[in-house]
């Protein structure tokens, strides 16, 4: 534990945005913790492959009866956040009817130190190998989650090192990027929100500890749905115990089962009993009419789980989950240049698994590559719904699949990918296009408007127009125009990099001038929060160094594989959310988004482009982080457009592009099975 260090944690940072909350008024200062509060979801998008990796790690154990275990430790100053794994560890049994002695809560310092905080537990050795030793650890079946804000607490470091020499699963959940937790190498899984700096300098159970609680949320519910708690988003795993719960239990039996829905209260209390209170039970003796000792043996077969239950059971399709050659599937890839996010729904448009993965842009022809990364993004996807799917060689079969990817438009690799498509899925329909192609989805839902134009900003920024007609041998609306997108190196003004690059030269300049004596006032408010976003401050000596820290990263600041393209695009989002309270933000996004209408969205709509539509039968269709990740950029679009005069027959905001496309092919299903 390197103490000297200590400051320069991401969880010690001073916040620049909060530096006066102290002079603001009540409203204000709520206003300003609030609007910090908005960094902690977002936070935790980049942690999603490593808590589904550790759900699923968690799972099968916990439904062979192993234990998982929560270690914290906290110090007068850090009470709240180190109590989070008790929390989490007493919700589940109530919540989902589990076995409490499967989820133990343990603090640096017992039960005691949940009421007072124990001074020195939390570094002390010796009471972690204890406490570990009294656990009687079984390495085949249970699991430990080690929570520290900073990564360094040496109680949870040494609980974590005992358990994972013995063998346990191992889980890390911190809030510090690098931290000692994953440079000992001591956890399988190491889930690391990045919050930013707290209200109040170190008060971890602000932002951390709400990022962490957010974690623990998932890691447990997403491992009580994989081992069968729920049907649906429905908790069947249910006793009835009490008369509150025999009503919950009649509830769910009535809506879940068209069987007994019209039974009354007797009725429906006689089949409880016969299942001994089980909700569960019931649902599936009422929908397979077997006899309760037969679905029980259903129900063990099946891991507990009702859906794979129903399905060995062969009487309730509906029940069913999708097996290879069940009832018709769609799929809808989403690949580019940044993640790789595969949808997967059934014929009614209802989401049944997701898989993200990293970029997967063929803009740079490496085929092969874009072919694995494809491979894995389907292949998670279907995991989510049932892991026995993804086990089999025979590739999942799907009656219509959309693959949109970014580069797909260069010549010759729309056919050379058709080729390799089949030796990772199926498909009756299948549809190759680029990306940007999957969000005319929406088009569908406007059939009187026969234009829309997609306007994008991301990382960078483009426009295109397309026609309602279909493109041969895809089945996509026509691309007729395209503004733009030349790339953060020429262009793509209006942009999340143009924004950021506008902030950080003014930053820059700022800095500079006042090393040279021209600047008398101190840095503002944005020019604080582009520092603290790589991890300096203005009080530093000699002056920050900001050029560096932007062209080759900061080790305690920054994720190691960003480059200094993603460095400076991530500075837009600190923009946006500045320009209600300072000026030279609001004058920076005011910029941009009046580039962004002139160079990407005008051309399209200028009544001299051969391309044009009137606006009466265009519509518009906004994607790219920075349109739909806040409201702010997305108001000023709106008003800018507005002062020229641009009304558009609609306006859509679609962050889920995937999830778009997929309910665009059920829908297709829907109507050629009606007509």
């Amino acid at each position: 534990m390197d103490l000297a260090n200590l400051a320069r944690l991401q969880t010690e940072a001073v916040n620049p945005r909060t530096a006066r909350i102290d002079q603001l008024s009540t409203l204000e200062m709520c206003a300003a913790i609030n609007h910090e509060d908005h960094n902690v979801a977002p936070s935790i998008a980049p942690c999603l492959p490593e808590i589904a990796a550790a759900i699923d790690a968690l799972a099968p154990r916990v439904r062979r009866g192993g234990r998982v275990i929560y270690v914290g430790a906290g110090t007068s100053g850090r009470p709240g956040q180190c109590r989070l794994g008790i929390l989490d560890a007493s919700e589940i049994p109530p919540t989902f009817a589990a076995d409490p002695a499967q989820f133990i809560g343990l603090i640096a310092g017992g039960d005691a130190a949940i009421r007072r905080a124990r001074e020195g537990a939390e570094d002390s050795v010796s009471l972690a190998e204890s406490d570990m030793v009294s656990q009687n650890l079984n390495p085949e079946l249970d699991s430990l989650i080690g929570i520290a804000a900073s990564g360094r607490t040496p109680y949870v470091l040494a609980c974590l090192e005992f358990a994972k020499q013995l063998g346990c699963v191992t889980i890390g959940v911190v809030c510090a990027d690098p931290s000692a937790i994953g440079q000992l190498g001591h956890v399988e899984f190491l889930i690391k929100p990045l919050p930013g700096p707290e209200v109040i300098t170190g008060s971890t159970r602000l932002k951390a500890g709400t990022a962490t609680k957010m974690v623990l949320n998932m890691l447990s519910t997403g491992t009580m749905i994989r081992i069968g708690k729920t049907f649906g988003n429905m908790m069947v795993d249910l006793v009835a115990s009490n008369a509150k719960l025999h009503q919950r239990s009649r509830n769910i039996l009535r809506r879940l089962s068209k069987h007994v829905a019209t039974l009354s209260d007797t009725e429906l209390d006689g089949l409880l009993v016969r299942c001994n209170q089980s909700v569960k039970l019931a649902l599936l003796v009422a929908e397979t009419g077997r006899p309760v000792e037969q679905c029980r043996r259903d129900l063990e077969v099946a891991g507990q789980r009702l859906a794979q239950a129903l399905s060995l059971s062969n009487s309730n399709p509906q029940a069913e989950p999708p097996q290879r050659g069940g009832s018709p599937l769609v799929l809808c890839v989403d690949g580019g240049g940044t993640k790789c996010a595969a949808v997967i729904a059934d014929h009614s448009g209802s989401v049944l698994g997701r898989g993200v993965v990293g970029p997967c842009n063929l803009s740079d022809g490496d085929c092969k590559g874009a072919m694995a990364t494809l491979s894995a993004a389907i292949d998670i996807a279907i995991r989510d719904i049932d892991p026995a799917l993804a086990r089999s060689d025979v590739p999942l079969h799907f009656e219509s699949a959309w693959i949109g990817l970014a580069g797909m438009d260069r010549p010759g690799l729309r056919d050379s990918l058709a080729a390799k498509i089949p030796l990772v899925l199926s498909a009756s329909e299948l549809r190759l296009t680029n990306d940007v192609d999957l969000l005319t989805a929406t088009m569908s839902r406007h059939p009187n408007v026969r234009s829309a134009i997609v306007l994008i900003a991301g990382t960078g920024s483009v426009a295109m127009r397309y026609n309602a007609q279909q493109q041969p041998g895809t089945g996509a609306p026509t691309r007729v125009a395209r503004s733009g997108g030349w790339g953060h190196l020429l262009g793509d003004e209006g942009g999340g990099y143009a924004i950021g690059r506008e902030a950080i030269q003014h930053t820059l300049r700022a800095v500079e001038d006042t090393r040279l004596g021209l600047r008398g006032e101190p840095l503002g408010d944005l020019e604080q929060a582009v520092l603290g976003q790589f991890g300096l401050s203005s009080t530093e000596q000699p002056e920050p160094d900001l050029l560096s820290a932007i062209l080759l990263g900061d080790p305690n600041n920054q994720r190691q594989d960003e480059n200094v393209q993603s460095r400076i695009a991530a500075v837009a989002k600190l923009v946006l959310t500045l320009v209600p309270t300072d000026s030279t933000a609001t004058a920076i996004a005011s910029t941009q988004v009046s580039r962004l209408v002139e160079t990407a969205l005008g051309p399209l709509v200028d009544a001299r482009c051969t391309r044009a539509v009137p606006f009466a039968e265009t519509g518009l269709v906004l994607s790219g982080g920075v349109l739909t990740q806040g409201a702010t950029y997305q108001r000023l679009l709106i008003e800018k457009m507005a002062e020229k005069g641009m009304r558009f027959a609609y306006v859509e905001t679609v962050g889920d592009a995937g999830g778009v496309g997929a309910e665009y092919l059920a829908s297709r299903l829907q109507d050629g099975q009606e007509s």
